[in-house]
C-alpha cells in the first residue's frame, strides 16, 4: 500500500472515529417552551435552562428558568418566572445573570428571587452572557453590535468594534474574550486589557454558543442548521454531531467535561444530553 493511500486512511479513520465520539445520553420531557441556553452550576449540581416561552423579542413577561439534573430529570420546571425573553446565562458565586431583551437580570440561586436588574434603554437585543474568573460579567447586544460589562454593580458598554457582526455567543478564558459573530460567521478572541484581537476561525453559520472541552478546543453550535462542531487550538473545526435532518435546532449549549456531557436546548420542547465518549 502507498505511504499516500495508507496516511489518507488514517486522517480518515480518525475523522469517522472524532464524529461518532458522541452517543445521544437522554432527551428531557416535552415540557420545555422554546428552551434557549444552559449553564452548569457546580456548587448545586444543577443545569439552568432559559425558556423563551412566547414571541421572539416579546416583553410579555412569560419567560421562565427551569432547573434541571444533569441525567436530563427536571428538578424544577419554573424555577424563576417573570422575565420576557430570557436567552444566555452566566453565574458567579450564588448570582445567575440572564440576558433579557435590554436588561440582565440578577438572580440569586440560593433563594430563587430576583434580586437586582441592570436596564440599558438603549441596547436592542442581549444575547449571550459569560462570567468571569474576577466576578466580571460580559453581555453581547446581537443587534445593536456591542459588547457590554457589568463591574462594581454598574453596567457599560465594553466594547464597539467593526469586528463585531451580530455577535452572540461569548466565552470568557484568562487573559481573552471569544465570541461568536453570526452575520460574518466569524470567532475572536479579544483581550481583557487591551483589546486587541485574533480570529480564530470562520465560516459556520448561525454561530450561536461557545464552550470549552475542558482541554484545548471548543464546543461551538450552528443553531438554526442544527449542526455541532468541535473546534482545536489552531482553529481546525470538525462538525460532531449534525441534527439538521431531524430538523432539531442547536441552541446555546452547555459542556460538562467532568461528566463529557454536551448538553442541547433545542428551542422547542425538550433538551437532549450527548455523552462525548472518546
Amino acid at each position: 500500500m502507498k505511504k499516500t493511500t495508507l496516511l489518507f486512511l488514517l486522517v480518515l479513520s480518525s475523522t469517522i472515529c472524532f464524529c461518532q465520539s458522541f452517543s445521544k445520553e437522554w432527551v428531557s420531557d416535552s415540557l420545555f417552551l422554546k428552551p434557549e441556553s444552559a449553564l452548569f452550576d457546580s456548587s448545586k449540581q444543577v443545569v439552568y435552562i432559559s425558556n423563551i416561552n412566547g414571541e421572539y423579542l416579546a416583553k410579555d413577561g412569560n419567560g421562565f428558568i427551569s432547573r434541571i439534573k444533569t441525567n436530563g430529570e427536571i428538578d424544577s420546571l419554573k424555577w424563576v418566572e417573570g422575565m420576557d425573553n430570557p436567552q444566555g446565562l452566566g453565574l458567579y458565586k450564588n448570582k445567575l445573570y440572564v440576558a433579557d431583551i435590554n436588561r440582565v437580570v440578577q438572580i440569586n440561586t440560593d433563594t430563587a428571587k430576583i434580586e437586582n436588574v441592570f436596564v440599558v434603554d438603549s441596547a436592542k437585543f442581549f444575547n449571550d452572557i459569560a462570567t468571569d474568573s474576577n466576578g466580571d460579567i460580559y453581555i453581547s447586544d446581537c443587534f445593536g453590535n456591542k459588547i457590554y460589562k457589568i463591574l462594581d454593580g454598574k453596567i457599560k458598554v465594553w466594547l464597539d468594534s467593526n469586528i463585531l457582526s451580530n455577535p452572540n455567543g461569548l466565552l470568557c478564558m484568562e487573559d481573552d474574550i471569544l465570541l461568536l459573530n453570526m452575520k460574518d460567521k466569524t470567532a475572536y478572541a479579544v483581550n481583557k486589557k487591551t483589546k486587541k484581537y485574533s480570529k480564530i476561525f470562520s465560516g459556520i453559520d448561525n454561530l450561536d454558543g461557545i464552550v470549552s472541552d475542558g482541554r484545548n478546543g471548543y464546543f461551538v453550535s450552528g443553531a438554526w442548521q442544527g449542526q455541532l462542531f468541535h473546534v482545536d487550538s489552531d482553529g481546525n473545526k470538525k462538525l460532531i454531531i449534525d441534527l439538521g435532518k431531524e430538523k432539531i435546532i442547536t441552541a446555546d449549549i452547555e459542556y460538562i467535561s467532568k461528566e463529557k456531557l454536551l448538553i442541547i436546548p433545542t428551542l422547542d420542547k425538550t433538551v437532549i444530553g450527548y455523552k462525548w465518549t472518546k
